[in-house]
């Protein structure tokens, strides 16, 4: 496993260093922490070779530097056993390894791989590679202008200076007491005073410390009549911010300060209600306070401010334009299946100006929405934190193209030494968990990665229901004998390859989000849009969901016929019919709410109680 590292820097081991000479070997010990939660190195190795900067700021906070050529690597294993294995007791969490022979004024990439499995060892590849499939090369750069050569008198100098530095020190620090000893003097006279002047004021507020989050009230408006969505806690409403958010600048890379130029926008803003008991007020101040320690990421809802010094609490997010993933897909599922019922051939879209092209969705977008939250999913699990509910409806779409990862009303921090975390149970989404999910109530990076698996097969049957037909109290007992779903219409080889990949029964064989992006985003780049066009098969029972009533009545030309709408209603309420009680409480679920947005995170579809 390459690239799984954070903290990377360097330091050179050489004494000296004649900068005259630019091909003098240099030494550097370069140091990192592993962020593999579950899946322990035996020893790790670093790949190093010539670089070139990336042109874009994205690819440089991703990628680091584009190295092309491998000159060769070292390991922080001084002794190897004969199977393989390292023999030294080696510190796997805060690891260096020494690199020699690096020249200066070079750009150097360096590739740290954790080797897991001696005899399946998989060298990174640089040349000729896509960038969705490398793996992140740290950079290292050595400037010959920063070792000149000592001139005589240098030491003289040091002496003298560090002489006169300390008598400054000594004469600062006296006038420094003097002044302080006078401050207190006049303090207390202050005090005495105030305490002639107000006898009866006995307490006064201590200053709060300044939240560079929070948001003054007005600098908000909430536009009451736009409901986006709905949950446990409140409702979500569109807002307008008026002003700055401040909050942007505590965004954890210069990347994220840039783009979250958060002023004078549209935003989405999660509101408390005003007699929500205590239990709900501290839930939604966790999921403040988790979001305050994310960080950016272009994939992920992020959070702008907060208004938490008076009530109601409001959570002010980035606002996307196209509500949730799930209805975005079933909207554009029941538009193509129209198309295909009436004869109308939608491949070739710009042909036809009766066919809505906004509503006609190939398999080449389907791939992007894949590796965009692969990669929000991937940043998560680096910077520590489990979703716990990766799922379509937790997915916004803005612009119709971008999609980010949202309500991290159930996401929590995994520690570094426990890789996982127990729930206290409650009402569960089961058709998204993971067997030990489900068993014990535990989740790990490993349980967001089988989630997301349920969620590329929403994806490429556009909204599908999983396992139809299958109540949730046997899902378990379906998982346990090995049942998964069968390979979907429009779903290529290698991307059910993945998909059954993360439904692995033990979750220490299921692939990181790391290599899940990287395997989704060779396909995205193989793939045309000449080939990408959606064959819709009605009869298929993951189709047979019962879609909003404005879907079907939201196109363009002949397909507005509300004879046609009818009918085609009708027929679909025939298979609805068919299908099992389970799935018809699913289906009522979705024909009631399209809500867009939640808070608190609504537990009632597909979902069993589990108890508290």
């Amino acid at each position: 496993m390459c690239g799984q590292v954070e903290g990377f820097s360097y330091h050179i081991l050489n004494d000296h260093i004649n900068s005259d000479d630019i091909n003098s070997n240099i030494t550097v010990n370069v140091t990192f922490r592993s962020t593999l939660m579950n899946k322990k190195p035996l020893y790790f190795v670093a790949f190093y070779g010539d670089a070139k900067p990336f042109d874009r700021e994205i690819d440089v906070e991703l990628l680091g530097v584009d190295m092309r050529h491998i000159l060769g690597n070292a390991t922080n294993c001084p002794k190897f056993n004969n199977n393989g294995t390292c023999a030294a007791n080696l510190n796997l969490v805060n690891a260096s390894i020494i690199i020699t022979n690096l020249q200066m004024n070079k750009l150097y990439g360096v590739t740290i791989c954790a080797v897991i499995d001696p005899h399946n060892l998989t060298y990174p590849e640089v040349s000729g590679v896509a960038l969705g499939m490398k793996s992140k090369a740290n950079r290292i750069f050595i400037d010959s202008a920063a070792f000149k050569k000592q001139r005589p008198g240098l030491l003289t100098g040091l002496i003298a200076g560090s002489t006169a530095t300390l008598l400054l020190l000594l004469v600062g620090t006296f006038i420094w007491i003097q002044r302080k000893q006078n401050a207190k003097v006049k303090m207390h006279q202050l005090k005495l005073e105030q305490m002639k002047y107000n006898n009866d004021l006995r307490y006064t507020n201590l200053p709060k410390k300044q939240d560079i989050w929070e948001l003054e009230r007005r600098n908000l408006i909430i536009y009451d009549d736009q409901k986006l969505g709905s949950g446990a806690f409140g409702s979500v409403y569109k807002g307008r911010l008026i002003g700055i958010a401040k909050g942007n600048k505590n965004a954890q890379s210069t990347l994220g300060i840039n783009l979250m130029r958060a002023e004078n926008c549209d935003v989405a803003v999660k509101k408390l209600l005003e007699y929500a008991d205590q239990l709900s007020k501290s839930e939604f101040l966790n999921e403040i306070s988790l979001m305050k320690t994310l960080g950016y990421h272009e994939r992920l809802v992020n959070m702008l401010a907060c208004i938490t010094e008076t009530e109601p609490y409001c959570l002010i997010v980035e606002y996307c334009s196209d509500g949730d993933l799930l209805h975005f897909l079933r909207k554009r599922c029941a538009y193509m299946m129209k198309l295909t019922e009436m004869g109308i051939d939608y491949d070739e879209p710009n042909l036809n100006e009766k066919i809505d092209q906004t509503l006609v969705i190939t398999l080449k977008q389907l791939l992007m929405f894949a590796v965009q939250i692969s990669y929000g999913l991937e940043y998560l699990s680096q910077k520590g934190f489990v979703h716990r509910d990766v799922a379509a409806r937790n997915i916004l779409v803005h612009d119709k193209t971008n999609a980010k990862i949202g309500d991290f009303g159930l996401c929590r921090y995994i520690y570094r030494d426990s890789a996982n975390y127990k729930s206290k149970g409650g009402r569960l989404p089961v058709k998204w968990m993971s067997p030990e999910a489900i068993k014990h109530y535990e989740f790990t990076m490993q349980s967001d990665v089988w989630s997301f698996g349920i969620l590329m097969f929403e994806i490429v049957t556009l909204g599908g229901s999983p396992y139809p037909g299958i109540q949730p109290d046997d899902i378990l007992d379906h998982l346990d004998a090995g049942g998964r779903m069968d390979q979907p219409d429009n779903c290529p080889n290698n991307y059910y390859e993945v998909m059954r990949s993360c439904w692995a029964q033990e979750p220490s064989m299921r692939p990181d989000f790391g290599t899940i992006r990287q395997k989704l985003a060779s396909q995205l780049e193989d793939i045309t849009d000449q080939y990408s066009y959606l064959k819709l098969d009605n009869q298929r029972d993951y189709y047979n969901v019962v879609y909003d009533t404005d879907v079907l009545k939201d196109t363009k030309g002949t397909v507005e016929n509300d004879s046609a709408d009818e009918k085609f209603e009708v027929e679909r309420m025939k298979r609805k019919d068919m299908l099992d009680n389970a799935l018809s409480q699913e289906d009522h679920r979705d024909k009631t709410s399209s809500l867009s947005y939640s808070i608190g995170t609504v537990r009632d579809r597909n979902v069993i109680s589990n108890g508290s």
